[in-house]
């Protein structure tokens, strides 16, 4: 029986789903920028497709969201899409700190206060589905 409910686990599977859709954005950014890819156009498309399938990094980034998906899967599985989807924002924060560490990209203040009313909207989502629980029994 399907529980539509937010429960820990499943909070922590989409997380954990977060951090590969991270991990993956940021192995096809990194292969991307490696083998000189800047700018992709209609103009240029068949330029991309050589040179990006030629990084190994692309790849890894591409079986890393095919594994992501199949967690994906899982978690629709087991809780509301409208549930799921707005605590899989958690991204945001993720992508933010992997991009200023790793690929050395400034994320201004704007930003920050942004990421910061995603995770107050996490919050929310997260508690309004207890409330949705308490009502029905």
């Amino acid at each position: 029986m399907k529980n539509n409910g937010l429960t820990l686990k499943i909070f922590l599977l989409i997380v954990l789903n977060d951090i590969g859709d991270t991990i993956a954005q940021f192995f096809m950014k990194k292969g991307l920028n490696q083998v000189g890819i800047n700018d992709i156009g209609l103009g240029n498309i068949a330029e991309f497709a050589v040179k990006g399938s030629s990084s190994p990094l692309v790849w890894l980034g591409i079986l890393v969201l095919i594994l992501n998906f199949f967690l994906w899967i899982v978690i629709l599985s087991r809780v509301d899409l409208s549930i799921a989807m707005p605590v899989g924002s958690t991204s945001y924060i993720f992508v933010a700190i992997v991009a200023m560490v790793f690929l050395h990209e400034h994320v201004s203040l704007l930003r920050w206060v942004g990421i910061a009313l995603i995770v107050f909207g996490i919050h929310f989502v997260s508690q309004s589905t207890k409330g949705g629980r308490e009502a029905k029994t």
